[in-house]
């Protein structure tokens, strides 16, 4: 009996046995699969795009934004057409199908993400299904030719955007990820970015561009959106004396649109301002625009970039 006993007890012990020791294996390498699988989150070097700003069709640059030039069209290719669907729309129009308004503008950075204004999505953040992203255009009024419009799968805002539960703006950047990779033609392509913690020396040039409202009114019942791309030359100065200087600004309906800067006239366009906030209306010559300095956030934008690649 006891050798039985023994016996039986030696087998139970040696089943648990093999059972926990099953268990700590597969927990050390579910550990090991985890920490590998961070590990090369980690060590994951993003590859941003190597051809880019340059492009195919020159822009000029004559007069400001506000009842201002057209861009000539698709000489800004990175440029985004970030539309929204209103829940109101379909009744307030009487259409059968909702229609998407142009609302802010972006940046296409990268194979299926757009750089903009984390304010953009103060609205409709958590509905991916109410928006679309518009590349190659020109002309809000028709669809051409040169456009190609994406769903979204993931609105990515600032941890630090607080607004408007806080007063502030600070953080003011968003990624956006697209249903379906780019492929570069000679309307869509990528713009540049600095380099990291890169700042504008002062009095340098740079470009911004946007459908803004031409009235200079803001959003509201008198919002008049143009009806092609336009653009203006900004220049840089120092936070601290922008309410001293006479400038010229961008219009409310080109937030989250890009500011492009190039180190020579040859050089590629770089995207180091994403349009965030300027004074109240657009026909104030001594108001500057503020935007968000992008060379500051790109760890944080390879970071979201990583994390969704491997969700």
């Amino acid at each position: 009996m006891c050798s039985k006993t023994r016996l039986f007890g030696g087998a139970v012990n040696n089943v648990v046995h093999s059972k926990w020791h099953h268990i700590l294996y597969s927990a050390l390498l579910l550990t090991r699969l985890m920490s590998d699988k961070i590990t090369t989150v980690l060590s994951f070097t993003l590859a941003w795009p190597t051809t880019c700003g340059k492009p195919t069709i020159p822009s000029t640059i004559h007069t400001r934004i506000v009842n201002g030039e057209p861009a000539n069209p698709h000489s800004w290719p990175w440029q985004v057409s970030m539309q929204v669907r209103h829940c109101l729309s379909k009744l307030y129009l009487g259409q059968e199908t909702p229609k998407f308004f142009h609302t802010c503008g972006g940046t296409l950075i990268y194979k299926n993400w757009v750089m903009t204004a984390a304010h953009c999505f103060i609205r409709y953040a958590d509905e991916l299904q109410r928006w679309k992203m518009c590349l190659g255009k020109h002309n809000l009024t028709f669809t051409e030719d040169t456009e190609r419009c994406f769903g979204v799968t993931g609105i990515y805002r600032h941890e630090g955007f607080k607004y408007p539960t806080l007063p502030t703006v600070e953080f003011d950047i968003a990624l956006v990820r697209l249903g379906g990779e780019v492929t570069p033609t000679d309307q869509i392509s990528y713009s540049c970015l600095p380099s990291l913690e890169e700042v504008l020396e002062e009095g340098k040039k740079c470009y911004a561009t946007g459908w803004g409202d031409e009235t200079g009114e803001g959003f509201g019942t008198s919002t008049i959106l143009a009806e092609t791309l336009n653009q203006v030359a900004l220049p840089v100065v120092p936070f601290n004396t922008c309410n001293a200087v006479d400038h010229r600004h961008v219009t409310q309906g080109d937030s989250g649109g890009p500011l492009v800067c190039q180190d020579s006239a040859n050089a590629p366009w770089e995207v180091h301002g994403i349009t965030s906030f300027g004074p109240n209306g657009c026909i104030m010559d001594k108001k500057p625009s503020v935007f968000t300095r992008a060379s500051a956030y790109i760890p944080w934008m390879e970071n979201v970039i990583r994390r969704d690649m491997y969700k």
